[in-house]
């Protein structure tokens, strides 16, 4: 009885199946990031564009609307130097997700997305005004209310999903990420093994492991 109760509440029996949310949110994520940094950088959207040409592929009015949008921008926070900003904003966006999509250096691409996207939240988001009217309908409501599509909403849900992300990892089988780990992974035991150390290694120390439930 002990051993069902334990299977059936800590769910180990889909462990196998762990890939499943790292690699969901990664292909959801991605196609948003690069929508959002091509657009920016204005990549791919000019008429004299030439593949095998790098310096056609940015188009300079496009990546001027970025810059003015920065500029303009009359939230909490405004964005320092939008001309090189939107850049840089841009081009780790596009990285993002390229990175994203196949499964490579997720964690560290994690960190400045989530600061990336806390940075234009602020820069959207007027304190003044729409934080404090969704505080009144959160309190008016004792404490339940629909989220409304707005910026604030949107900006959270992303900086969830990439704050998962960097705490999940890439995922198994599905990514470089995992297979550079597996790779090491075993020779490292390889060469412990030869120099007669013995460590109790388990899949607690799998950093793609997201069953919390285990020790």
């Amino acid at each position: 009885m002990t051993k069902f109760l334990h299977g059936f509440f800590s769910f180990g029996w889909l462990r196998g199946l762990d890939f499943l949310p790292p690699l969901l949110f990664r292909f959801f994520l991605a196609p948003i990031f690069w929508v959002e940094g091509s657009h920016r950088l204005g990549l791919f959207s000019g008429d004299s564009v030439v593949w095998w040409n790098p310096l056609t592929w940015i188009d300079g009015a496009t990546y001027q609307q970025g810059v003015d949008t920065l500029s303009s921008a009359q939230g909490f926070l405004s964005i320092p130097a939008p001309g090189i900003m939107n850049g840089v904003i841009g081009g780790l966006e596009v990285a993002a997700a390229i990175l994203l999509i196949i499964g490579f250096a997720v964690r560290w691409i994690s960190l400045p997305l989530m600061v990336i996207i806390l940075l234009m939240g602020f820069a959207a988001t007027n304190f003044s005004g729409g934080v404090v009217e969704t505080g009144k309908e959160l309190l008016l409501t004792h404490g339940y209310m629909t989220p409304a599509n707005t910026g604030i909403t949107s900006a959270l849900s992303l900086f969830l999903m990439v704050l998962a992300l960097f705490f999940m990892g890439a995922g198994r089988f599905f990514s470089i990420d995992w297979w550079i780990h597996h790779k090491y992974y075993k020779k490292i035991l390889r060469q412990e093994e030869e120099h007669g150390m013995h460590h109790d290694h388990d899949h607690g120390d799998d950093p793609f492991d997201v069953d919390a439930t285990t020790d």
